[in-house]
């Protein structure tokens, strides 16, 4: 009885806790809901980005279909490789499957379908028939059966077979048959016409015999929709093939035949709806089982089809990503724990008094842990019920984000439902913040009345990580990763594991991430430091708020260290988050267009002569003979103008671009490498280029083409490195098709890069495409490349509009750009950052609304006594002003360095890959001043709004009110 009257007891006072602070309350549960919505919408978008491409996969596994169901279980018998087989001994594995399989492989069944037939038989017409020839099969064809068919095929002519019954010992009433549409117009069937079907059949003496069967047409079928599931072939494999009814097949078939079963397919069609990669493994188990079955109840019963394969990527992919977002998201998750602990700080500061007096009383300590453990776990609880929608949305916004803060991507809904592993994660979010909110009691309970005044009086000392030196602990990793990151040129360590590229690798965002937070501590520790200068400047002016305001804040580090975290933290991962981002979509971009050189490229084939068939196919012109007169060779290949690709929808410049083998004597002997030749005229109009490809501008180097017809530009390495000078003149051997020609050029500029090149292919000699046409004597299939609208649909002119000009190929930057866009990891890891980040904005500007507020109360005192001894309410007002002021421009003027100097610093070294095409061209980072300046608008936002609620609040106070026996408020 005493037990249940202290639980009543503690039930009170934790109701009476919570009403009595409904904005606290609230504050704590938002952030709660954002901290477990976050923690549970990562497995529930890794589930459902993979179960998108899980159904892609299965979809299409083989390529030779174009609509598969969506879990297609594809059970074969192959008599042509085992020996055909008799019904009896089919028979149990046919009602195992058409009953019991479905249900052992653990999902829903759509339907199932079995499908057999005999060996072929030579189809003969009779001696009434139309054919003159009935001496040879008209074709070969096999009897089969598929059940249900009768619900998916459209009956063209005459009716759906009836069963045959009775003896096929002799030739009696023919059995009827459904011949496939395409074959009764090839062959020119009737319906009720009678033919007989023939095959030589070896008895069970060893005897071979004749099997003669009169077949007559009853009808002809065709497919109603190629694209039911229900085809586990394509219908035109029917095409030789005479459908009968399964008791046709079963019976008079059966009975007539000896191994009548040539082949037997059953095919089981299950539901994906609800599958998660969770139950990959006992999926896969189960299937397993039911292979092994099969094969037991008939030898050599092959699991043709399944989605097994694509459940184990399925089930891997997932985890795997999700453990990766984990990582990214652990500089998140830490701001929206270091806000949850703020408000838990807060809360647990208001009542140290109230637990003092309580302990003062005889409370245990455990009592006062168990009011907070039973007062969190009311608030986790709620914050989790609303955290599974708010989860759920979470993932379905993450699945369509495109780049930082851009939800855009307009891809189809993700099917985002409720897991229990993403349930289980909710639940350890709660007690994490459960920990996080009970820990501050604990302290807090351990104090009377007594013990407390005298902790009071000691709040002036730092605070506990400044005491243990956790700043300069976590500075000695951030400093390890940031040296292997200068001296390898990335963090290789777990390079396998997680992937060669950064939204792959969490280690290359999480070194950064650390190196901001070590180095937030170091500097907070120096701001007392600060402060006291600001105090010594302060002193010598006459403003008294400012030096209140100094003071205050230099003597009292612990009050402010959490908000303040909070501050630069904000700024600074955003800061850094941002331009990553922005770097790695600016890279993108380059990447793609860099490969491609354009908006669009390809090859113009152009239009071949006669005597150059041989030259294209081997590579070597067509050799003559003695007698054969020597004609002038003459252009070989015919080109229309470049000018009329103008004329294609979308194209607005257009030039030429001719990519051919090259080599050139150099000191160590012959150097192979490129020969580009250009337009000069039109190619800054259309190529891709970026300032720092070379130390002269795009149209400085052209212009230097322009001014000699065998001008030659190189790269600044290979000059450097054969001692070369601007003006010199080179040898190169260009191959074109098989021909060789020697071009005198000379050097007229350099480059570092040039827009399709790579160094690894050797030097790259850019020349006059036009000279190097004429001294080869005509011109030679080129590449073309266009510059687009911004609207222009790349599909529709690379295959509609460029293919009637004899292109096969052709590229286009965009539509990688966009492909590359909606990977999985990249798509993670910018949602997530975008919607942590933005949440985690939010929560700092309440975390330090609400520490002004609870600054203010806690001061309520002092701030009484200032106006008692004559502080007038313009000098108050100043007092706290200069307070919100120093602290929001420390915060964002050190988030902003950090961010600043950490992105310029990392970012170069991010850029990770085994090949040439991930590090060419390098990352250009360009600080995202944009996402910085609108941090700026919300810190001067909460600059007002807390200043103005301040000002309210003290000029509402009453100074009988705030002096009161020595107590706060």
């Amino acid at each position: 009885m005493q037990i249940l009257q202290r639980l009543q007891a503690t039930i009170t006072v934790v109701i009476k806790r919570i009403i009595s602070q409904p904005w606290l309350v609230l504050a704590t549960i938002l952030g709660l809901v954002i901290a477990i919505a976050l923690m549970m919408s990562i497995p529930l978008y890794a589930d459902a980005v993979y179960h998108r491409i899980f159904l892609e996969a299965i979809a299409n596994p083989g390529g030779d279909t174009d609509n598969v169901p969506p879990i297609p279980y594809l059970f074969r018998y192959d008599g042509s490789i085992y020996g055909s087989v008799e019904w009896d001994e089919i028979q149990p594995l046919n009602t195992y499957m058409m009953t019991q399989a479905g249900l052992e492989l653990g999902l829903p069944q759509q339907f199932v379908v079995n499908y057999f037939t005999t060996d072929p038989f030579g189809i003969f017409a009779d001696e009434e028939s139309v054919f003159k020839d009935i001496s040879s099969p008209l074709v070969w064809a096999g009897f089969s059966t598929i059940s249900d068919i009768e619900d998916h095929v459209t009956i063209l002519e005459g009716h759906f077979p009836d069963v045959a019954t009775g003896p096929l010992d002799s030739l009696g009433d023919p059995i009827e048959v459904l011949i496939y549409e395409k074959l009764a117009t090839k062959l020119g069937l009737q319906v009720n016409e009678v033919y007989v079907a023939y095959m030589q059949m070896r008895s069970t003496e060893g005897l071979v015999e004749d099997v003669e069967i009169p077949v007559r047409v009853s009808g002809v079928w065709r497919e109603t929709d190629d694209r039911e599931s229900f085809w586990f072939f394509k219908p035109t494999t029917f095409e030789e093939r005479l459908l009968v009814p399964e008791g046709t097949f079963t019976g008079v078939l059966a009975d007539r035949l000896r191994g009548e079963v040539y082949t037997g397919v059953w095919y089981l069609v299950m539901d994906a709806l609800n599958i998660h990669h969770n139950d990959a493994i006992a999926l896969i188990r189960r299937g397993v089982m039911v292979q092994q079955k099969a094969t037991g109840l008939l030898p050599n019963t092959k699991l043709a089809k399944s989605p097994l394969d694509a459940l184990v990527t399925y089930q891997r992919s997932a985890n795997l990503l999700t453990i990766l977002l984990y990582a990214f998201s652990i500089p998140i998750l830490g701001l929206l724990l270091a806000f949850i602990s703020l408000t838990a700080g807060l809360s647990v500061e208001r009542r140290r008094n109230e637990v003092a007096v309580l302990r003062s009383r005889g409370a245990m300590s455990g009592q006062m842990v168990g009011i907070a453990g039973l007062e969190s776990s009311l608030l986790g609880l709620v914050a989790l019920t609303i955290s599974v929608p708010t989860g759920v949305l979470i993932a379905g916004i993450i699945g369509q984000t495109r780049s930082f803060l851009d939800f855009s991507a307009g891809l189809e809904t993700l099917r985002v439902n409720l897991t229990m592993p993403s349930l289980r994660f909710g639940l350890a979010a709660v007690a994490i913040v459960i920990a996080a909110q009970v820990v501050p009691t604990i302290g807090a309970a351990k104090h009377t009345i007594v013990s407390y005044k005298r902790e009071v009086a000691r709040m002036l000392r730092k605070p506990w990580w400044q005491r243990i030196w956790l700043d300069i602990i976590l500075l000695v990793p951030a400093a390890y990763g940031a040296y292997l990151l200068r001296k390898q040129g990335s963090v290789v360590l777990l390079k396998n594991a997680f992937g060669n590229t950064p939204y792959q690798n969490p280690l290359l965002f999480l070194v950064p991430a650390l190196g901001i937070f070590a180095l937030t501590l170091f500097f907070l520790r120096l701001m007392p430091l600060v402060m006291a200068v600001i105090v010594w400047i302060a002193g010598r002016t006459k403003a008294v708020g400012l030096l209140m305001a100094a003071r205050h804040l230099s003597r009292t580090p612990s009050f402010y260290t959490t908000p303040l975290i909070l501050l630069v933290l904000t700024l600074s991962l955003s800061a850094f988050t941002a331009t990553l981002a922005y770097t790695l979509d600016e890279h993108l971009y380059d990447q793609m267009y860099y490969q491609a050189g354009a908006d669009m490229a390809f090859v113009d084939q152009g239009e071949g002569t006669q005597d150059t068939n041989a030259f294209l196919s081997f590579g070597e012109p067509k050799a003559t003979t003695s007698t054969e007169t020597q004609e002038p060779a003459g252009p070989r290949w015919f080109f229309l103008p470049v000018t009329d690709y103008l004329n294609a929808p979308g194209v607005e410049a257009v030039t030429r671009v001719g990519r051919f083998t090259a080599a050139t004597q150099t000191g160590g002997g012959t150097r192979g490498g490129v020969y580009m030749g250009i337009d000069r005229a039109e190619f800054a109009k259309v190529a891709f280029w970026r300032e720092d490809f070379a130390s002269q501008s795009l149209g400085a180097l052209l212009n230097a083409l322009a001014l000699e017809r065998n001008g030659v530009l190189v790269p600044r390495e290979f000059l450097q490195e054969q001692v070369l000078l601007i003006g010199d003149h080179i040898r190169v051997h260009v191959t074109m098709y098989g021909e060789s020609h020697d071009l005198d050029l000379k050097i007229m500029g350099t480059f570092d890069l040039f827009p399709s090149w790579y160094p690894s292919e050797g030097p790259l000699f850019v020349g006059n495409l036009d000279y190097l046409f004429e001294s080869a004597g005509g011109q030679f299939p080129y590449s073309v490349w266009l510059k687009t609208a911004p609207d222009a649909d790349y599909d529709e002119l690379g295959e509609e509009t460029l293919a009637k000009n004899r292109i096969i190929d052709w590229t286009a930057p965009p539509l990688a750009i966009s492909a590359e866009q909606q990977l999985p990891e990249r798509q993670g890891l910018f949602g997530l950052l975008s919607v942590g980040f933005a949440a985690a904005a939010v929560l700092t500007v309440l975390g330090f609304l609400l520490y002004a507020l609870f600054s203010f109360r806690r001061r309520f005192i002092e701030f009484g006594v200032l106006r008692a001894i004559g502080l007038s309410s313009e000098q108050m007002t100043s007092f706290l002003a200069w307070e919100l002021a120093f602290l929001i421009l420390m915060g964002g003027a050190l988030g902003t360095g950090l961010g600043a100097w950490v992105s310029a610093f990392f970012i170069p070294f991010l850029q990770i890959g085994v090949d040439e095409a991930t590090r060419i061209p390098p990352y250009s980072v360009d600080i995202a001043w944009s996402a910085i300046f609108h941090i700026y608008a919300l810190f001067g936002a909460l600059f007002v709004v807390a200043l103005a609620t301040l000002v309210i609040m003290l000029r509402r106070m009453k100074i009988f009110q705030a002096i009161k026996l020595g107590e706060t408020a």
